[in-house]
């Protein structure tokens, strides 16, 4: 009998489950649930769900959470969403918890609120791929924007990393730095304003630029648990970039991020590890930390990795893993790993079908992105009709390109196409 048999039982056998078996001692607020209190159904559910006075049984609590939930307890509408939306004690079903969200959120339940604006923001695709819910920016930000001003602290953040888009007009940015001021000057202010507001005296956001200021906001951020102000301040000292460059300073700051569960600063301690920097560590643990960091899909480690599994270093050579790795890499647009897949499309290999056009494909991607190995690639595929119809003047355009970034080879190329060129 698999697991989801043994699930399908327990939900089909639960209203025989919940009454006191002959003889356990009494269960007052059990007893009430049963007799349809709404309070007391939403209560069980937490207790299922945290454990507290009862084993923990996600389960059950989902089904208190639904019985509360329907009866207009906006609190358990919003928990019951929450139970559809990661699994927890039933099918994972983002469409249902989105309606259920917005339930709650129809009774001013902040964080359901929140919670559909997100939703709004991404849109909800099926399993298969299926659009369920169209992205609509526009309801996420009138939301956000309401919650904002009712001093809702996640909306608040969420609609300064809107407005500090890098597409975002000054004025957009402006505000977001007004939003931060106010946000910083609260007594239990989440960490990450004060980093977005470092971010703002970095650039010149509603104010002017202050690096001494930046300095300090990243500093107070760290201090209050920010991983990534912990990542951001580490590459400072690593570089000597506004403070005074200091290896040891900037190691420690990554791998202060890092064990808080920062990706970047993950992928600069697996590489700190992999040279050398900790003797006490081996390959092994670099490696642990490049997996790390993938997960939490930093491009680099995602990168590193495909490298990794395609030579062989420290591990078994698995080309359709590394392959793997350079995919993922390069759909999060990182130009080394679109010209290492694209490479592997044109030689066919890690298990790859050889395809010309998906060579040329991502060569394309990685040469507009301005890698100079790949704008040769595309070049060559105009050139010889490889993969992309034969242009001739295109092909120009792209040796010349690469040539003007220091590659001598293109510069040669584009000269033999030029004395040879009928026009």
């Amino acid at each position: 009998m698999n697991i989801r048999e043994i699930l399908l039982i327990s939900v089909f056998f639960l209203p025989f489950l919940l009454s006191a078996a002959p003889g356990e001692s009494a269960d007052p607020l059990r007893e009430k649930a049963v007799k349809g209190d709404l309070k007391s159904c939403f209560y069980l559910g937490n207790e299922y769900f945290y454990g507290e006075n009862r084993q923990k049984n996600y389960t059950l609590a989902a089904y208190w959470y639904k019985k509360a939930a329907e009866g207009g307890i906006p609190e358990a509408q919003y928990n019951y969403a929450s139970c559809l939306e990661t699994g927890w004690g039933v099918d994972r079903n983002l469409p249902s918890a989105f309606i259920w969200y917005e339930k709650a959120s129809k009774q001013n339940f902040h964080p359901a609120s929140f919670r559909v604006a997100k939703f709004y923001l991404t849109g909800i695709r099926d399993e298969n791929g299926q659009e369920q819910l169209r992205p609509s920016p526009a309801e996420a930000m009138e939301l956000l924007e309401k919650l904002s001003a009712q001093d809702y602290e996640p909306a608040e953040i969420d609609l300064c990393l809107l407005l500090m888009r890098r597409n975002s007009s000054r004025e957009d940015k402006a505000r977001a730095f007004r939003i931060l001021s106010k946000l910083t000057s609260r007594k239990n202010c989440t960490p990450a304003a004060f980093r977005m507001l470092a971010d703002c005296y970095y650039g010149g956001y509603g104010c002017e630029p202050d690096p001494a200021k930046m300095i300090s906001l990243l500093q107070e951020a760290a201090a209050r648990g920010d991983p990534e102000a912990m990542g951001k301040l580490g590459f400072l000292y690593e570089y000597g970039r506004v403070v005074k460059q200091d290896a040891d300073k900037a190691q420690k700051l990554y791998r202060d991020g890092a064990l808080a569960g920062h990706p970047m600063a993950q992928f600069k301690y697996a590489e700190a590890i992999a040279e050398g920097y900790y003797k006490d560590m081996t390959v092994k643990d670099a490696l642990k930390w490049y997996q790390k960091s993938a997960e939490g899909n930093c491009p680099q480690a995602l990168f590193k990795l495909g490298v990794i599994y395609y030579e062989g270093l420290g591990v078994e050579k698995d080309l359709p893993r590394a392959g793997a790795f350079f995919f993922s890499a390069a759909k999060l647009g990182y130009a080394r790993a679109q010209y290492n897949l694209a490479c592997m499309f044109a030689e066919g290999k890690g298990g790859l079908a050889s395809d010309k056009a998906a060579a040329f494909y991502w060569f394309l991607q990685a040469a507009e992105s301005g890698d100079v190995p790949s704008q040769k690639r595309v070049a060559e595929c105009y050139l010889g009709g490889i993969g992309v119809d034969q242009s001739i003047t295109r092909a120009e355009k792209w040796f010349r390109k690469a040539a003007g970034a220091g590659d001598m080879s293109a510069g040669n190329r584009l000269m033999e196409i030029q004395r040879t060129s009928p026009w």
